[in-house]
């Protein structure tokens, strides 16, 4: 490797450097054992409720990630020293760092990101930091949609539910939506069915407040955040009028392949948002609106 010039900091010390400070930011496993009393109840049928077992698909996830981030970070300050073989993946994960990219050998059992290293990190702990929260506190009254590894597992979860306590076919039902006037923060009740999600920017358009409806971009300003969104499990359910069904994806992409559940790895539902009466859904299919789970920074 170069070295550094006018007795700056070798490409070495920088990797070494980045290696200790990620080390520390890393999360702690999501362990069963930090669960609240409210967290894992049984149902009187015998089994977990639905959203809790996606708690437990998405602990598995984020623990095989901080696993990994934990032993490739410890490998490649020893492989720097010499003290173990530099492999192919920990030479590629040393570019990586130099560069401000996401390693190679995290991608593999990363959730979608198109984020820089530094923003990445980030990302993850306040992922993590949500799901600690929901195992110790119990199911939170509203749910950030771009913590999921799975978002598409999440809202299943919400509709076997629904069909579990009302007695309904799964297969015939699907989500209506209502934007809210209300703050994230200020929902302190989970409603009494479906979930309430937030998180999502919209790109091409921006969601009037005032009015209640999707209207042009504002010059300047690429996205902008959504209100708080109730998604409602309905029995065969057809869109709204005067709505405009926006695609959400989970990174600015627009692309999936399908994956072995026959789901894109992107794509994730299209969400009801009320248009003018005057305007036609087509302006806004035509204008390429879209929203997003995760920015690209």
């Amino acid at each position: 490797r170069s070295s550094g010039g006018g007795g700056g900091m070798t490409s070495d010390d920088v990797v070494i450097e980045l290696a200790t400070a990620f080390e520390a930011e890393t999360p702690e496993l999501l362990l069963d054992e930090e669960a609240g009393p409210t967290t894992f109840i049984i149902q009187p049928n015998g089994l977990l409720p639905s959203l809790a077992i996606c708690l437990t698909q998405e602990m598995v996830k984020f623990n095989r990630l901080t696993s990994r981030m934990k032993s490739s970070l410890i490998d490649i300050k020893r492989a720097i020293k010499g003290m173990i073989v530099m492999s192919s993946d920990l030479d590629a994960m040393y570019t990586s760092f130099l560069n401000n990219q996401l390693p190679g050998i995290w991608e593999t059992v990363s959730f979608a990101s198109l984020k820089t290293l530094a923003s990445w990190v980030r990302d993850l702990t306040y992922r993590v930091s949500f799901m600690r929260t929901w195992v110790v506190n119990g199911e939170p009254a509203a749910f950030p949609m771009p913590v999921f590894f799975f978002p598409q597992g999440f809202m299943t979860a919400s509709l076997q539910t629904y069909a579990r306590k009302h007695m309904a076919a799964i297969d015939g039902l699907n989500f209506e939506y209502e934007i809210l006037t209300v703050e994230p923060a200020e929902i302190k009740e989970a409603p009494e069915d479906g979930v309430i999600v937030f998180g999502l920017y919209l790109e091409g358009a921006r969601f009037d407040r005032a009015a209640g409806i999707v209207l042009e971009s504002t010059p300047g300003i690429m996205y902008d955040l959504l209100p708080a969104i109730h998604m409602k499990p309905a029995v065969n359910h057809k869109q709204f009028e005067s709505t405009y069904a926006c695609p959400v994806y989970k990174t600015a992409v627009r692309k999936g392949v399908l994956s072995t559940t026959g789901m894109s790895t992107n794509y994730v539902v299209p969400v009801e948002l009320p248009i003018s009466p005057l305007e036609q859904e087509q302006k806004w299919i035509l204008a390429g609106v879209a929203a997003l789970c995760n920015l690209t920074d």
